[in-house]
């Protein structure tokens, strides 16, 4: 009976976040290995949508050494074009994935940890957990009292119109993911209502340049949590009303 591999850190999620740490840790010569439970880019592909297109324009997809080069920098990449992303850059940083490969524990030992896993176990001086921040749906507990006659999805769930019944459509929730979702339920002729909470409402460009273009310039991306006045009004700010389309603007109007 074999041991556990030994490695200096195990990544957990071979998405954006788990390769650009690994081409980090590449740089410094940091031995290490990335635990995927499926494919690259696996949530990308088993968890969202199929119209789905990111929110920020393709110039912004910006990773560790590598970045978008195509012919249409101010153009919002849908699904398939996300996915394809992401595995070249994981081809180009030969990052040291092994796919199929679920944790099904971390524990904390002398030293270290130990990493279970389904291809064996492993031990390591440190941890990064990559394994993605929407992967549980947040469903309010007034869904229990919905009666069951009406169906409900969750964005991890849905894939396009087809999936729903003829008759109204409630969207709740309008940031990127309510926004696109509303817009094709009701371009598949359903009647939508979209219930919207507390939300900052910009503009999809302004003066010729998409609002990410002067969030950047202006450094407001680059904004370090340390400079903001106060962490906690920062971290309870909503989030902006935005969406990627095919021309730049705004999926809805909400009022």
């Amino acid at each position: 009976m074999t041991g556990p591999t030994n490695t200096t850190t195990i990544i957990i999620g071979a998405g954006h976040a788990g390769l650009a740490m690994s081409r980090c840790l590449a740089d410094r010569s940091i031995d290490h290995v990335v635990l995927e439970r499926g494919q690259v880019a696996n949530s990308w592909k088993t968890e969202r949508w199929d119209s789905l297109r990111l929110l920020t324009p393709n110039w912004q997809s910006r990773l560790p050494g590598y970045q978008y080069d195509g012919d249409d920098p101010n153009g919002f990449r849908t699904m398939p074009e996300t996915i394809a992303f992401i595995e070249r850059y994981a081809e180009v940083i030969s990052a040291p994935v092994r796919t199929e490969t679920a944790v099904t524990s971390v524990r904390s030992v002398d030293g270290g940890y130990h990493v279970a896993t389904t291809q064996g176990d492993w031990q390591s001086q440190t941890v990064v957990l990559a394994a993605g921040a929407c992967n549980i749906p947040n469903v309010p507990a007034l869904s229990d009292l919905v009666p069951p006659s009406i169906t409900m999805l969750t964005p991890m769930q849905y894939r396009n119109p087809d999936q729903l019944e003829q008759g109204g459509v409630l969207v709740v929730g309008a940031s990127a993911t309510g926004t696109q979702i509303a817009a094709e339920v009701h371009r598949s002729g359903r009647p939508v209502t979209v219930a919207v909470g507390e939300h900052i409402r910009v503009p999809r460009s302004y003066r010729g340049r998409d609002i990410k273009w002067w969030m950047d310039a202006l450094g407001v991306l680059d904004e370090h949590y340390e400079e903001a006045d106060n962490l906690d009004r920062v971290r309870n700010v909503p989030s902006l009303q935005l969406a990627g389309s095919d021309d730049g603007h705004p999926l809805i109007s909400t009022r």
